[in-house]
């Protein structure tokens, strides 16, 4: 993993140099989020379900080192969250959190079909809590300052898309992706408490990539020219 990060962090910083195609995008969407949480007996807490949360992204993108791949950077607001209970002790929860991330992208355009581009995409994001509330049966707690969630939120993701233009500057796009974070608490070997908290998240998104690099795209149409053709004079 941390390879990819890396790879993703030089693309980012070699694309700024490249003007193939710079571009803003801005892309919102929903979140279908699930918690995958270990008790500090080791024991899988198994009757949690997904929450569903938005979210919203802004950033730059570029072509890096061939036509066919972007690196991109953006920041986001998105919230996650899970829904369950206990029966053993009869207990209902519920926890909804949003964060603010900065997320390194890289893109890879696979092949285009009637002007519809299919693409594949892998992500690597830091994110920090900005609010969050646990519910636990009739209590609502203020998960902020909270250890299991004031760690950074480390988060890798994978995913397709596709995308057409609906003009010379302006392009639509749809994006599903996978993503599953670190640990953001997790216990020892050598301590009792072996707790083990991910946010595993399936994300699908609608955005807008805006041309800014202030090339016109070259005209399709191209013209006829008959160089034998002699210059005609009047006698």
């Amino acid at each position: 993993m941390k390879h990819l990060q890396i790879f993703l962090l030089a693309a980012i910083l070699s694309s700024t140099s490249l003007t193939f195609a710079q571009e803003l995008y801005l892309e919102t969407g929903k979140t279908l989020s699930f918690f995958d949480y270990t008790n500090s007996q080791g024991q899988k807490l198994d009757n949690l379900q997904e929450s569903p949360h938005s979210f919203l992204e802004v950033g730059y993108r570029d072509q890096f080192i061939t036509k066919k791949l972007y690196a991109s950077i953006g920041a986001s607001y998105a919230g996650y969250g899970a829904i369950g209970s206990d029966d053993r002790v009869g207990n209902f929860m519920e926890w909804n959190v949003n964060y603010a991330t900065l997320k390194l992208g890289l893109e890879h355009n696979l092949f285009t079909i009637n002007k519809f581009s299919f693409y594949a995409k892998v992500s690597y994001s830091w994110g920090f809590l900005v609010q969050g509330t646990q519910t636990l049966n009739n209590k609502v707690f203020n998960l902020k300052n909270e250890d299991d969630f004031e760690r950074t939120i480390i988060n890798y993701g994978y995913g397709a898309g596709i995308v057409r233009p609906i003009s010379e500057k302006m392009s639509v796009y749809l994006l599903y992706m996978y993503g599953k974070s670190e640990a953001l608490k997790e216990g020892t070997a050598n301590t009792a408490d072996q707790e083990v908290l991910k946010i595993i998240g399936r994300n699908l998104s609608i955005g807008v990539f805006i041309d800014i690099s202030g090339k016109k795209k070259a005209k399709k149409g191209k013209t006829k020219k008959n160089n034998n053709q002699q210059p005609t004079t009047k006698n």
